[in-house]
Formats: structure tokens, sequence, C-alpha cells
């Protein structure tokens, strides 16, 4: 297995996004404190994209490690998770419904950017590894 540009950028670009992920609503942009001892939604939301989180990274880390058709599948489910990171907040679960609370101004927008830089990341990596022939990367 040889080590190409491709797969350090692709893996390296895929953990980052993955940590930013998991610790990024507990800690960076952070969701709302409990209200009343009761966590609101965009608690659950933040403790779903942990589990989201940690797999994007796991995946991503087997970028470096993986041939190029299992590459493939893979870019294909971390589309999937990347799609998932922007469902998360704005339909499965949700965050608060008010625009002041920091979840809503500051947690919402943050993991729309980080799952949209991820599909970008994955549909060109898609086509590259669509386009690129097999025995150049085994």
């Amino acid at each position: 297995m040889k080590l190409t540009k491709n797969r350090l950028l692709t893996g390296g670009a895929y953990t980052i996004l993955g940590i930013l992920t998991t610790i990024g609503p507990q800690t960076i942009f952070a969701v709302c404190d409990a209200m009343d001892g009761k966590f609101m939604k965009c608690h659950w939301t933040a403790r779903a994209e942990v589990g989201n989180g940690i797999i994007i990274i796991l995946l991503g880390f087997l970028l470096f490690l993986s041939s190029h058709k299992i590459r493939v599948g893979l870019q294909i489910a971390l589309l999937a998770l990347s799609v998932q990171t922007i469902l998360l907040p704005n339909i499965l679960i949700g965050v608060c419904g008010g625009n002041h609370m920091s979840c809503r101004s500051l947690t919402l927008p943050a993991l729309n950017v980080i799952g949209a830089i991820s599909i970008i990341i994955g549909v060109i990596n898609l086509i590259y590894l669509l386009r690129i022939k097999d025995k150049e990367h085994k």
C-alpha cells in the first residue's frame, strides 16, 4: 500500500472534521446549558453528533489504510454521515427555537458548515476515486 497524497488529504480532512463534529458541540461551539434541570433538543443533537463524529473519525482513518475499491465504499459511507451531520440539528432532532439561543446562532451554523465541507470533499474525492484506474492505487 502506497500512502498517496489523496489518502493523506482526504483521510486527514475527515479525521479533523470528525473531531470537530464530535467535540465541537460540547466545547468550541457549545449547545445550551440545561434549563430548570431539563435538557433541551440541542443537548440531544450534540450527543447524537458525538456518535456521528466518532464514526467519521474511524472511517477517515480507514481511508489511510484501505485499498482503492474499499476507499470508494468508505467515501460513500462518509458522504451519508456528512449529510447526517446536517440533518441532525436541522430536521432529525433539532436545536432550540429561539434565535437568541447559542445553539441556534453558533452550533447550528457550525455543524452546517462542517457537514457542507465534508460533502464537498466527499463528492470531489468520489469522482476522483471513480476516475482513476484501480491498479494505480492498490
